[in-house]
């Protein structure tokens, strides 16, 4: 072990409690480690400060990142103990809080941090090119798939950008498009594009979801393998005007770097924290099938009877404390009898009675001149 290794594992030990059994040499603790055959645990929340202090970011990065014979490997189960990279979601949320138009709610992001499952793939970690990929957390609830994605770089141009988006070009097509994924071998899609956002230099992360309702079973299994084949990395300033000169811009950004990162990792779908109702309620015609609330977000079947389908209703959802719970993406099954069916996903909630009121957007306004109420249908999940 080099005096430089002595150094960074006693400034570990100063925050961390390493056991006996891989106190022999640092490179067999770090094996030991990533096999999960010990867990290293904080002593005190204050200690992360000095930490950063005495080690600096790339110094402290250096410690989760283990290079072992060429390959790196990651021990995700530090990411919530180690304050190295920090906690991956409370980056995410602090990008989350300080965006003009966030995504997601914050209470959805706690949620989702707290019934995160740590990933354990050695696969789950790519490196070309100087830049290195990982998947730390992932999540799932049978209706949406969530994980942590890191990417780190010591480029300076990749570091003077606001977000890096991930990209893949198909069959020698020259124009590279957004990165896809791979659930259990079928190509699917996440709800944003692969774009981590800068959380300090050197540093950009993301929270990736991947909606069941993009995969043919409408559901996920309770065993999921999520591949990613990415093969660029494009840099983007939000700031930048349009370089027209630049083809493809609007992926590529300023730099664009070629690469080979094969990510590949495996989830548990986990129900036990799911709320479902059946209420079958209906009202002029409109039927609430079915309701799941899950840690993360709140899911519908609704019915749409056929003279209103081609009207298009409207949809707003609120539960019975005058809270509106705000529609994210649904998917519409038109029938041969003219009626349809949406799978609609709402943001979280944690009420238990609600009421469905639907709107004829497009018609008449009413006596106070918005759009008028077509349908009202209170329900309850228990």
């Amino acid at each position: 072990m080099g005096n430089s290794d002595i150094s960074i594992k006693e400034t570990l030990q100063e925050d961390v409690k390493i056991p006996e059994i891989v106190n022999d040499s640092l490179d067999e603790a770090y094996d030991k480690i990533r096999k999960d055959e010990v867990r290293m645990k904080s002593l005190r929340s204050r200690s992360k400060k000095r930490l950063y202090r005495k080690l600096g970011v790339a110094a402290a990065a250096a410690c989760m990142v283990l290079v072992l014979t060429g390959v790196f490997f990651v021990n995700p189960a530090l990411a919530k103990d180690i304050p190295i990279l920090g906690d991956l979601f409370g980056r995410i949320q602090e990008i989350r809080d300080n965006h003009p138009y966030p995504e997601k709610d914050k209470t959805a992001y706690e949620n989702i941090a707290k019934h995160s499952e740590p990933v354990k793939d050695p696969t789950n970690v790519a490196e070309d090119q100087g830049i290195t990929m990982t998947v730390s957390d992932a999540y799932c609830d049978g209706y949406d798939l969530y994980f942590t994605l890191s990417l780190q770089t010591g480029d300076e141009e990749l570091n003077a950008a606001d977000q890096l988006n991930l990209l893949c070009y198909r069959d020698g097509d020259p124009i590279a498009f957004s990165a896809w994924l791979y659930v259990n071998g079928e190509e699917t899609c996440s709800t944003y594009t692969l774009s981590p956002a800068k959380s300090e230099e050197g540093l950009f992360v993301a929270l990736v979801r991947v909606p069941a309702m993009n995969i043919e079973a409408g559901k996920f299994p309770e065993d999921v393998t999520v591949s990613m084949d990415i093969g660029a990395v494009g840099a983007q300033k939000f700031d930048e005007p349009y370089h027209e000169e630049i083809k493809n811009y609007e992926r590529v950004g300023y730099k664009c770097v070629e690469g080979s990162w094969k990510l590949q990792f495996k989830a548990s779908s986990d129900t036990s924290q799911n709320r479902t109702a059946k209420p079958e309620a209906e009202n002029n015609g409109f039927v609430v099938e079915e309701v799941t609330l899950t840690p993360s977000n709140a899911h519908m079947i609704l019915h749409i009877p056929a003279e209103w389908e081609p009207k298009n209703p409207a949809v707003v959802l609120m539960d019975t404390q005058g809270n509106r719970v705000q529609d994210e993406s649904e998917k519409i099954i038109k029938n041969d009898d003219g009626t349809e069916v949406r799978y609609i996903t709402f943001d979280h909630s944690d009420a238990n009675d609600f009421v469905l009121q639907m709107y004829d957007k497009n018609g008449e306004p009413d006596e106070n001149g918005g759009p008028r109420m077509i349908a009202e249908i209170p329900f309850s999940v228990e």
